[in-house]
């Protein structure tokens, strides 16, 4: 097995001679690529050969065979020379092929040296001559430059022919009267197109020119940046109109166009102004124009255009509008008019009735203008919060009907709030909370109240239905006739709740006009009645109504019928006097 080994690397050793020296020829001659792969071949058959017998050797080593693995030794550090020496002639071939390569660059750099010599010496023959005898001399050189720049540039070709068959597409041609106007992807920008078209075209006296447009219309195969969209076709359009035209901005609101200008810099100035005249620097705020503003560069009539100055009076002038604010629980004219930042006497002469018909629900008028580019401005708002407290009641049969003793004085608790806060022109138009943090745990309200049966209810002088006005005295009657007080006037209730059953029905307490008949927000089916002289009297949570607004009644008219309608529990009457719009105590006017 050992001479088997010997034998087989000494044949290893020759054929890898064998390989270097044909590599090395094969690089002077033209099959040198030829060469060097059969070579290659014949050099893996020989690697392969010998370690396929070195395993065999060593696995006669393993099995005792000595001596196998002693007259290994040698051969295999031949071997190992061997490929070391092959290595160092295989890359000298390397270097001798390069520079077989640069060769013939190093001879064309060198050309025009040589042909300016042959016009110095020869003249204009002997440049020339000495030009076509270097093309003679290195034509394999240009030969095998065509073979190699052949097909890159035929691929670049067809690269070039696949990229501009991409490009076509089909659009629909528009002329009009037989002139190209262009080219567009569906009739929708042309529609478009001439919706646009007859914004520019009116006048800055209103009136609008006179353009007749007859298209035509066909299918053709077309370069895909010739197709045009809206706003380049409306273009088109106006440069066939033979009308005076120039490049300007125009100003679209809400779709609506307003004049244009060609110097657009004082349009985008004012608009910026007047968004950031409503800034605050606020983390989160966003603010924004009401209304949908555009500006669109384009060609616009001659007589389309308006001054700087001009559109500078359109945008910041103010029109007529009225602005209201919705009145909340807790309003009052002092207060609404400090909440919108008007003067008390500003707000009176908008409202002169402001004082008797402050209710809850109504509208108060708090401007007659706004300007002309309404802003909107949406924040983040935190704040303390009141939580209102909460009632207990406990019956006390020992004691009348009417009778309250508070055990345990209810506390009101708080919350801080973040919200989202809407604004247009500076006034507040909606609210939405975010989330809420207590901080305070309100403290409920014991109220100990008589259930014992109260004496008769005094009445009073009945007032005329006619007028619905008169003296304020004694002279109110109770709403029912039946029940029990369940829940007296107090701070945080600032009325009288009178339990009674399903039905029983709500006398006017005296004479008056009925200014509110249906739903009113917490109150569910409420009846407000104008006394005059600022009286109101109000009766809510009702089961059913029996009068509307603008219906005169008299005092212990049927009204209404007791129910539990609204925020509320159980059955009751819940009876409120109010004088220039501020609560007053009922017990006071019932007796």
């Amino acid at each position: 097995m050992a001479l088997q080994a010997k034998e087989h690397i000494a044949e290893m050793k020759n054929r890898l001679i064998a390989v270097l020296r044909s590599v090395s020829d094969s690089f002077k001659s033209k099959k040198a690529l030829i060469d060097t792969k059969d070579a290659a071949k014949n050099c893996g058959g020989a690697l392969k050969n010998a370690c396929l017998y070195t395993a065999k050797a060593v696995k006669a080593a393993l099995t005792g065979q000595r001596q196998a693995v002693s007259s290994l030794t040698s051969p295999v550090a031949r071997m190992r020379n061997a490929i070391e020496g092959g290595f160092k002639k295989m890359g000298g071939g390397l270097v001798r092929f390069g520079k077989g390569i640069a060769n013939p660059f190093i001879k064309m750099a060198r050309a025009p040296r040589l042909v300016a010599g042959g016009f110095r010496s020869g003249g204009f023959k002997g440049g020339m001559r000495v030009f076509f005898h270097g093309l003679h001399n290195n034509r394999s050189f240009f030969t095998t430059i065509l073979n190699y720049t052949a097909p890159v540039v035929g691929i670049m070709i067809l690269v070039n022919v696949v990229s501009a068959s991409a490009d076509v597409t089909y659009a629909l041609q528009i002329a009009n009267d037989g002139d190209l106007v262009g080219y567009v992807e569906d009739e929708s920008v042309f529609t478009n197109a001439q919706e646009q078209l007859r914004q520019r075209i009116i006048r800055t006296d209103g009136t609008e020119a006179t353009f007749e447009i007859k298209p035509s219309i066909s299918l053709v195969q077309v370069n895909r940046n010739l197709v045009s969209g809206v706003d380049k076709m409306t273009d088109s359009l106006i440069r066939m109109s033979k009308a005076d035209v120039s490049e300007a901005e125009g100003l679209y609101i809400d779709g609506d166009f307003y004049g244009a200008v060609t110097d657009k810099t004082l349009l985008e100035t004012i608009l910026t102004k007047t968004l950031d005249s409503y800034r605050t620097g606020e983390e989160g705020e966003v603010v924004s124009f009401v209304k949908d503003i555009q500006l669109r560069e384009g060609l616009y009539l001659t007589d389309s255009l308006i001054s700087s100055e001009e559109m500078e009076n359109i945008l910041l002038s103010n029109q007529q509008a009225e602005v209201t604010y919705t009145i909340v629980e807790g309003d009052s004219p002092i207060l609404i008019a400090d909440k919108n930042g008007i003067p008390y006497s500003e707000l009176k002469s908008l409202n002169p009735e402001i004082e008797t018909t402050c209710l809850i629900g109504q509208k108060a008028i708090i401007a007659t203008e706004k300007p002309f580019l309404s802003v909107k401005v949406v924040k983040n708002e935190v704040y303390d919060e009141t939580i209102p407290y909460s009632k207990e009641t406990t019956e006390d049969s020992s004691q009348y009907k009417g009778y309250t003793k508070t055990v345990q004085r209810g506390k009101n608790g708080s919350q801080i709030v973040t919200a989202s806060v809407e604004y247009v022109d500076g006034y507040e138009v909606s609210r939405e909370v975010l989330s809420t943090v207590v901080t305070e745990e309100p403290v409920t309200e014991k109220v100990v109240v008589g259930t014992k049966a109260k004496p008769t209810y005094r009445t009073g002088t009945v007032l005329s239905a006619s007028t619905g006005t008169g003296s304020i005295g004694s002279n109110f009657i109770w709403p029912v006739n039946t029940g029990y007080v369940s829940c007296g006037y107090s701070y945080g209730h600032k009325a009288l709740d009178i339990a009674t059953s399903y039905g029983t029905p709500v006398h006017a307490s005296a004479a008056g006009k009925v200014i509110v008949a249906g739903w009113y927000y917490n109150y569910g089916k409420c009846v407000v009645i104008d006394h005059g002289n600022g009286v109101q009297t109000l009766y809510a949570h009702n089961s059913s109504l029996n009068v509307s607004v603008g219906d005169y009644v008299s005092q212990g008219q049927q009204i209404a019928g007791v129910g539990s309608t609204g925020y509320s529990t159980g059955n009751h009457c819940h009876f409120e006097v109010k004088i220039n719009g501020r609560n007053q105590n009922p017990w006071n006017y019932l007796g």
